[in-house]
């Protein structure tokens, strides 16, 4: 009954495409502003969180007993970090690119501990493995010793994704014309 046998030109992807495009380059433009605006998000998101976090913890309590007072000090952190960041949005956004530097870091240190894996492919593969990993570390490192470069970093990151997604979006509208 509603079955197509021509999926067609999809304008909803050129124009999902366009917009994330645009979003790309505004952001590679604007990159103060991106992340004042991702700072402020976040803290918004960690005040909520707090909140949903509280209105539950009668609820957790009655359910776990001892250990809920842990999620009654988290929802109380969540509100604190949430609104510290909404009153200084530069000490958000250092915090958000010590976070992004952080979980360069560790991503780069399990590669290093699980490298030993990638013998089996050959001893090029695990040299190069470890040199990688390293030099990731490093990385790692000096963005957390520079917390605006990983801020710059991020928005980069941002924007290219943004940009990689826009343009899959367009290639997908224009190929689903032979579906």
């Amino acid at each position: 009954m509603f079955r197509q046998t021509h999926f067609g030109f999809d304008w909803g992807e050129l124009f999902t495409g366009v917009a994330l495009i645009i979003a790309g380059i505004v952001v590679l433009h604007h990159p103060g502003a991106t992340m004042a605006a991702l700072t402020f998000l976040f803290a918004l998101v960690a005040i909520i969180r707090g909140i949903a976090t509280l209105a539950s913890f009668s609820r957790l309590r009655a359910l776990t007993g001892g250990l809920s007072w842990v999620s009654l000090v988290a929802g109380v952190l969540d509100i604190l970090l949430g609104i510290v960041f909404l009153f200084d949005l530069q000490a958000g956004a250092i915090t958000l690119a010590y976070l992004f530097a952080i979980w360069f870091l560790i991503d780069s240190v399990a590669g290093l501990i699980n490298a030993g894996h990638m013998r089996s492919a050959g001893t090029g593969w695990f040299i190069l493995t470890l040199v990688l990993d390293v030099f990731a570390v490093i990385v790692s490192l000096l963005l957390i010793m520079q917390p605006v470069v990983a801020a710059v970093g991020m928005i980069v990151l941002l924007a290219a994704d943004f940009l990689i997604l826009g343009l899959n979006a367009i290639l997908v509208a224009f190929a689903r014309r032979q579906i």
